[in-house]
């Protein structure tokens, strides 16, 4: 049996206010603000993940409160799917049963003012991608591509991985020497630089970051394709001229669209796109059932690492796409993870 044990050092008490009115968000923000730290530095984080009682133990020591009474004070997501009927009616009202109520209600609606407007998207984005391409580089290596990389086995690395990713995307447009292609979030270049040398297409790609399109042109200047690769500071519904694509990939930006903008998005997408054309979309989402909850609330992912961030379902993606184009749905394909092992190891990074 694994054992997992954490030591803290509680600099201030107020951290356990902030983790009973506040639950994950309350530990998150203690920890961020620097109000609790580990004895361990290297796995002592990685071991309060493993461990689903470790708040509710440390303010039975530090209070005396009973443990049930504790588990209720700090509960804000653990409504039983089999004994409550209210998990199915679940948003940010849910936790008004407990005390996290008015820091529930607070991250909701700092959620909903980041809304992809013209001109909160670019804020929303840079907060993200524009912390510094060296620090994506010490994680994302040496092809710069985000997430979702499709491993055979469990031996290969990263860059094989991400590369066959690539490959499935280049290989599902259908991509020839004669079309153009749109990409909306090129990110850092690799998808556009990958479809020219093994195509010899044309392709712009659009990015509301300014360290991705610094580093994405120097990289296409580096690969000498700057005659067949343009890339733009760009929004995707303020795109400069009226040309249409043979082709328009979308990788991992769908779910920097947001629930509201969806209708648009597939809107401009019909109207970019040649008659007869592709579009090809990979996006991470969030089961059906479990969409209008998540949506309507906040969580650490969408407070402190994407901020206007929202993974779609299936269903929303198809429904939208059918009540604002003409696009059709034709094909999927599908990783899921049902077992997910993860190791980690801690290394020392120069950020």
């Amino acid at each position: 049996m694994l054992v997992f044990s954490v030591e803290i050092i509680l600099d201030c008490l107020y951290s356990c206010y902030k983790d009973a009115t506040e639950a994950d968000l309350g530990l998150a923000d203690a920890y961020i603000s620097g109000d609790f730290s580990f004895v361990d530095k290297n796995e002592g984080l990685l071991n309060l993940f493993m461990i689903s009682v470790f708040l509710t133990s440390c303010l039975v020591i530090i209070t005396g409160l009973p443990k049930l009474q504790l588990q209720i004070f700090v509960a804000n997501r653990d409504l039983s799917t089999s004994t409550s009927k209210l998990n199915n009616k679940r948003g940010w009202w849910t936790p008004l049963l407990f005390t996290s109520a008015i820091a529930s209600a607070k991250y909701f609606f700092q959620h909903m003012s980041r809304q992809n407007t013209l001109t909160q998207a670019r804020r929303n984005i840079s907060r993200h991608y524009d912390l510094s391409n060296e620090l994506f580089s010490l994680f994302l290596y040496e092809t710069m591509t985000y997430s979702c990389a499709i491993f055979k086995t469990q031996d290969e690395d990263l860059k094989t991985a991400q590369l066959r990713k690539v490959s499935l995307l280049i290989e599902k447009a259908k991509v020839n020497k004669d079309h153009h292609i749109l990409e909306i979030g090129c990110g850092w270049g690799t998808l556009a630089i990958e479809a020219v040398r093994r195509t010899g297409c044309k392709y712009t790609g659009i990015t509301l970051s300014q360290q991705q399109l610094q580093y994405a042109e120097a990289k296409v200047k580096e690969a000498g394709l700057q005659d067949h690769i343009k890339f733009l500071l760009c929004d995707y519904r303020q795109l400069p001229n009226a040309d249409k694509y043979d082709r328009i990939i979308s990788c991992e930006m769908l779910e920097a669209v947001g629930h509201e903008y969806m209708e648009e998005f597939f809107r401009c997408c019909e109207s970019l796109l040649e008659e007869n054309g592709i579009l090809v979309l990979q996006f991470i989402s969030i089961p059906d059932e479990r969409y209008d909850e998540y949506r309507q609330s906040s969580d650490f992912i969408k407070e402190y690492i994407f901020p206007g961030g929202c993974l779609p379902s299936l269903s929303r993606v198809t429904t939208a796409m059918a009540a604002a184009s003409r696009l059709w749905y034709n094909y999927k394909f599908l990783v899921h993870m049902d077992c997910c092992a993860v190791s980690c190891q801690v290394g020392k990074f120069c950020i």
